[in-house]
């Protein structure tokens, strides 16, 4: 049984049309055409834009925090 990669940005699985075009262990929404991958904060503003459409009543202050906590735990800002 194959195991599941994750985007090393922002976690989501990999396989699967909202991955869009998968570029190595990156999803099509956190890099660009070149396979460079967007910058922490554009990241953490959409983790925190999709955070809104499930935590009714949240802030978006409360769910940029949100998501900075969770990036924290990805490969890719684990360092930053």
């Amino acid at each position: 049984m194959e195991q599941m990669k994750f985007c090393h940005s922002c976690g989501i699985p990999l396989a699967g049309p909202q991955a869009g075009n998968v570029q190595g262990d990156y999803c099509g929404n956190c890099v660009d055409d070149t396979g460079k991958c967007h910058s922490r904060a554009v990241v953490q503003a959409g983790v925190a834009n999709w955070l809104m459409m499930f935590t009714p009543g949240a802030t978006m202050d409360v769910c940029m925090q949100r998501a900075d906590h969770y990036l924290k735990a990805m490969p890719a800002w684990a360092d930053r």
